[in-house]
């Protein structure tokens, strides 16, 4: 008979090797679900970093606009509207994303041009120039709260109200320096080039009024020949135009009060209707032109006057120095190398950006400077 022990003895080294080949069995298939996890986690981590350089890091960085070697991208397009954004947030109001976004591609078009183009005319922007800028507006901003302040107050203060203006606007003090003095560049070119404008000029007495598509124009011009009765009196052709104006304008109340008036203005302030104006007959409505800032209306004009040497007034001479400016930028634009992208989802990913600004409900204040650094004037 076989010993039970000796059995034993003989089945026990058995059993170990068996159990030592099972744990490395374990042991090894624990170790690739280990690693098939761990790739499972690297591709999930890169798809997840992937994804939030293509949302996050990318969009900013990508190119919106160059001019020559100059390069902006839609970052940089985005601190530009969060400043316009803040300023007119104090004055309780809200960015018109349906044009104040193109404009400020336009104007980053337009300033770098100024920028490149300006040395040639010994045109340039100091540091104490940008100092005196920022100081002014900020001081401006804050209203009468600095008002009987000692200098140090004021020093302290201002650097306070500084830097909240900046944390607000989500943008750095160099970033924004660079903004003010592109601004005060394009100033200072504005009035070089505005030097050209004269202070007289030949100028129409012109009237204004709109009308729209459904409108009864042939009872207009019946109502109004039957009002001037051929004369060509100013007063008479004003008083005619005006009754016309308060039965079928469509224009702003302001101008319907004032029986259409616009005033005597020189060709070249109300640059698109120039043609209407220098060619219709003085005392004679104009045939209906198309609004150009909106398709369902049409403008009919009369000029009562015209006077070959009249002297400008004020806000007319600064828009032919306007229309001057833009008329110097298209023609140095052919100078240099131009690239502007601008499409849906660059304006979907602008307002989804502009929208982490938080809206706030200030106490009415006048406009303020800063607005002229997105303003294009």
């Amino acid at each position: 008979m076989n010993d039970p022990s000796q059995e034993q003895d003989h089945a026990g080294p058995t059993d170990r090797r068996r159990e030592s080949r099972r744990i490395r069995q374990i042991q090894r298939r624990r170790r690739v679900a280990f690693g098939a996890i761990g790739v499972m986690l690297l591709l999930v981590l890169g798809i997840l970093f992937a994804g939030y350089v293509f949302i996050f890091v990318r969009p900013p960085q990508e190119r919106v606009v160059s001019v020559n070697e100059v390069t902006y991208t839609r970052g940089d397009m985005v601190k530009m509207l969060r400043i316009r954004q803040r300023l007119q947030e104090d004055q309780g109001q809200r960015l018109d994303t349906s044009s104040d976004i193109f404009q400020a591609l336009q104007l980053i078009v337009e300033n770098e041009i100024i920028a490149q183009s300006a040395p040639s005319l010994g045109i340039t922007v100091s540091d104490e120039e940008v100092d005196t800028q920022i100081q002014a507006t900020i001081i401006f901003q804050a209203g009468g709260q600095l008002a009987g302040k000692s200098e140090d107050q004021l020093d302290r203060e201002f650097k306070e109200l500084y830097s909240n203006f900046l944390n607000a606007s989500q943008i750095s003090e160099d970033e924004h320096r660079d903004i003010v003095r592109r601004t005060l560049l394009r100033s200072k070119v504005r009035q070089y080039v505005g030097e050209s404008v004269p202070n007289v000029a030949k100028q129409y007495h012109v009237y204004r009024l709109a009308v729209g598509q459904e409108d009864e124009i042939d009872i207009l011009f019946t109502k109004y020949d039957d009002y001037v009765k051929n004369s060509a009196d100013p007063v008479i052709l004003h008083e005619a135009f005006k009754a016309i104006t308060r039965e079928f304008s469509r224009e702003a109340p302001e101008l319907v009060r004032r029986g259409g008036e616009i005033g005597w203005v020189p060709l070249g302030v109300l640059e698109d209707y120039d043609d209407v104006i220098a060619t219709v007959e003085v005392g004679e409505l104009s045939t209906p032109i198309p609004n150009r800032d909106q398709r369902q209306q049409a403008f009919i004009f009369m000029v009562s006057e015209i006077d070959e040497l009249r002297e400008l007034d004020p806000v007319n001479h600064e828009a032919l120095k306007t229309r001057a400016l833009e008329r110097w930028i298209n023609e140095q634009r052919r100078e240099h190398d131009v690239y502007a992208v601008f499409n849906s989802d660059i304006y979907a990913w602008m307002i989804q950006q502009l929208g982490i600004s938080t809206a706030i409900t200030p106490s009415p204040q006048p406009a303020s400077p800063f607005q002229q650094f997105l303003g294009g004037s």
